[in-house]
């Protein structure tokens, strides 16, 4: 746990009476929200409840409609985030704001050829001290790469090191850190958190935001709480409880965020893995059964990833064998995995979606490779009936709760969480007999994950086997029937449920025979 600093803080950046609407809808309304030096505030709610809206009017990519935003008690009109990191406002964004074709060295000059930075005075990039200060700033978060590495040679984790690092050396008033630890590891986070104390103490300003509340007890020094795009709780550093939080982001208590696993053992194997192989791992092999939640989980990059990629045919194998009900199934592509029966909730949750396009539309492509997927053939053509498009997604939409209950809204406008929930919709309208999901829950909220677990549990009371693949400890833990612990590629364990999280750290972090 972080100490709070016992120095005197000042308001240094604040929100009076902002509101933002998108299309006549208030995404935002007269919120007040102030960040004191020397402090961490968290920004909780559910998603869609205000807090990106908020972050962006606070960082200068939106202006408020009405309101007003004050640096050191100074009204400020920010001309664009470039503006508000010169009047040292900050961010870590959830999404990298990176230039995936330039190496980290030329990230850390983007932007910094003002006067006063080390690595641009007086509007000429030095690319040495840049190297240098991206060298430095990179150790210091536990990323030991070459600074002209680039950036799209990284795995994510390192990416977000990247981004960590550049905004820890600003000279900053207020940092802005939204969801910075979902790629980290343990070992990454708990640096990052001593870097942020170092902050703190510095007097700096810092907004946390993140959906796993045991960071913001343990960080945080106070909380706001946004509900429909209002501010409706403030709560205080002993306040601070896991409960006390989600009963006030979602009104109302969560009585029980994990379902109940299912009376009796699982069916027959449905899905069966041999000797599979990918670049660079050993071969592995595992089985599903049918109404069995399996967990893969490990630190971040242990290899579960690849391998739960290549089963659904989304990644090339070296070798192995997959079964699918008995009959060999080793998918060359998505398509060819989908014909097997495998279904695919990816981790960017962007490769399932089109974001311009409509929840109807998008569900209607699902549609379209249904009846591909029955043809067998890319020649077949479906005429889709507008009625019943919209028909059938609003029967998605009730079964999986999505909210706005509208099936023309654009994919892209609803929040990460319902987002989600139409990506497992796509996936379950497949009808497969395995479905595979990747860090399923990443950067979704309390509320959404609970109805999220649900309808995983009924998915699978359906006879469906499904792979779970997720960093996420704990939420492995409240899922999985079974669960196979990863590291450096392998299988160092396979331990029945119900288990802890100890029991899975204990074996994702000990030794293993032949790897260093």
């Amino acid at each position: 746990m972080i100490p709070a600093t016992g120095q005197a803080s000042r308001k240094v950046l604040a929100a009076h009476q902002v509101a933002k609407t998108y299309g006549g809808v208030y995404a935002l309304r007269d919120a007040d929200f102030t960040v004191h030096s020397g402090q961490v505030h968290a920004l909780l709610g559910e998603n869609g409840a205000g807090k990106s809206t908020l972050v962006k009017i606070l960082t200068g990519v939106h202006s408020p409609d009405h309101g007003k935003v004050l640096i050191d008690g100074e009204p400020v009109a920010f001309h664009s985030p470039l503006h508000a990191e010169r009047l040292g406002i900050h961010a870590i964004h959830q999404h990298l704001a990176l230039v995936r074709g330039l190496s980290i060295v030329d990230n850390f000059l983007l932007g910094r050829t003002h006067a006063g930075d080390r690595a641009g005075r007086f509007g000429f990039l030095d690319r040495r001290e840049a190297a240098k200060v991206a060298e430095e700033a990179a150790a210091a978060v536990g990323l030991h790469v070459d600074p002209f590495t680039r950036v799209s040679e990284l795995s994510l984790p390192q990416a977000q090191l990247v981004q960590i690092a550049r905004a820890l050396t600003a000279e900053a008033k207020v940092l802005v850190l939204d969801e910075p630890t979902a790629a980290l590891t343990p070992a990454d986070r708990d640096n990052l958190f001593e870097r942020l104390d170092r902050l703190r103490r510095d007097g700096v300003g810092l907004v946390y935001i993140s959906h796993r509340l045991d960071e913001i007890t343990a960080l945080c020094d106070r909380a706001t709480i946004l509900r429909d795009g209002r501010i409706v709780r403030e709560m205080a550093k002993d306040e601070l409880t896991v409960d006390a939080m989600i009963e006030a982001m979602l009104d109302r208590p969560v009585r029980q965020l994990y379902p109940p696993r299912a009376d009796g053992p699982s069916g027959s194997p449905v899905l069966r893995v041999e000797k599979l192989t990918v670049p660079g791992q050993p071969p592995v092999g595992f089985t599903v059964n049918g109404g069995e939640v399996l967990g893969l989980t490990g630190l971040v990059d242990a290899g579960m990833v690849p391998v739960a990629e290549a089963v659904c045919g989304s990644r090339r194998a070296e070798s192995g064998v997959v079964f699918v009900d008995g009959s060999e199934a080793l998918p060359r592509t998505a398509l060819e995995g989908m014909r097997h029966g495998i279904a695919l909730v990816p981790a960017d949750r962007s490769q399932a979606l089109v974001a311009g396009l409509s929840i109807a539309e998008n569900l209607a492509l699902t549609s379209s490779s249904r009846a591909q997927l029955a043809s067998r053939t890319r020649r077949r053509f479906r005429w889709l009936s507008r009625r019943r498009t919209r028909a059938d997604a609003a029967g998605v939409i009730d079964r999986f709760a999505v909210d706005p209950r509208r099936p023309e809204l654009a994919t892209g406008s609803l929040s990460g969480g319902n987002q989600q929930k139409i990506v497992l919709a796509k996936a379950v309208s497949l009808s497969p007999r395995v479905l595979v999901l990747i860090e399923p829950t990443a950067g979704v909220d309390v509320g959404s994950r609970a109805q999220i677990y649900r309808l995983l549990r009924e998915i699978a009371a359906q006879g469906v086997a499904v792979l779970l693949v997720s960093s996420d400890m704990q939420e492995v833990c409240g899922l999985s029937d079974r669960v196979c612990v990863f590291r450096a590629g392998a299988i160092v364990a396979e331990i029945p449920g119900p288990t802890t999280e100890r029991d899975i750290m204990g074996q994702a972090t000990r030794p293993l025979a032949g790897v260093q």
